[in-house]
C-alpha cells in the first residue's frame, strides 16, 4: 500500500503538519470511509475533493487535498 499525504488540522482548521501514512478502509454499510493513525489514535480521513468514503463518486482525484483534524494542541503552562 502507498502512503499519502494527509494535512494535520487542529479543532480551529489551521494546519499544523504533514504526515504521510497508509489509508485503512473499512467497510460501514455502503459506505467506506478511510482512517490514519497520528499519534496512536485513529482518525477519520477526509479529502477536499469529494466524500472519500462514498464508493460511487470516490476516485483517485480525492486522494489529493486529504486532511484529519484532531483536538486543539492544549498548553501546558497554567495562566494565573
Amino acid at each position: 500500500m502507498k502512503k499519502h499525504e494527509i494535512g494535520v488540522l487542529d479543532g480551529n482548521g489551521h494546519l499544523y503538519a504533514i504526515i504521510k501514512r497508509k489509508l485503512k478502509f473499512e467497510a460501514i454499510g455502503n459506505f467506506y470511509p478511510a482512517f490514519a493513525t497520528y499519534k496512536g489514535k485513529e482518525y477519520l480521513v477526509k479529502s477536499e475533493e469529494g466524500d472519500l468514503s462514498d464508493p460511487f463518486r470516490a476516485d483517485d482525484s480525492y486522494l489529493k487535498g486529504l486532511y484529519i483534524t484532531v483536538p486543539p494542541i492544549e498548553s501546558t503552562q497554567k495562566s494565573s
